[in-house]
């Protein structure tokens, strides 16, 4: 059963690269008609690099700026513990509050 399964994710991983250079080539054609439908004199190299430079960042991730709207996104995720932590503190300076008053 291992061998098999190593075969078939050797036989995955081999479609996944003939997919991707199916791709490149693919958006190789339509970036080279876009260059000459606009005029633009693009090179073969400016359009790998600019290819490369695609793939490279396709799936990173930036963390957001920190702004107002990104402090009101934290505060919705955690708006349960926020909750929690509002009513707990409003207990005890109630509870103080009571005490001595």
């Amino acid at each position: 059963m291992d061998v098999a399964r190593e075969m078939r994710d050797q036989r995955e991983t081999a479609e996944e690269m003939f997919r991707r250079d199916d791709l490149r080539t693919q958006l190789r054609d339509r970036l080279v008609r876009t260059a000459h439908m606009s005029g633009d004199n693009v090179t073969e190299e400016e359009i790998e690099l600019a290819i490369e430079q695609f793939f490279e960042s396709v799936h990173s991730y930036q963390d957001p700026q920190l702004s107002m709207k990104s402090i009101l996104a934290h505060c919705w995720v955690r708006r349960g513990r926020l909750t929690l932590a509002v009513v707990a503190l409003t207990t005890v300076l109630g509870g103080l509050w009571f005490m001595f008053s």
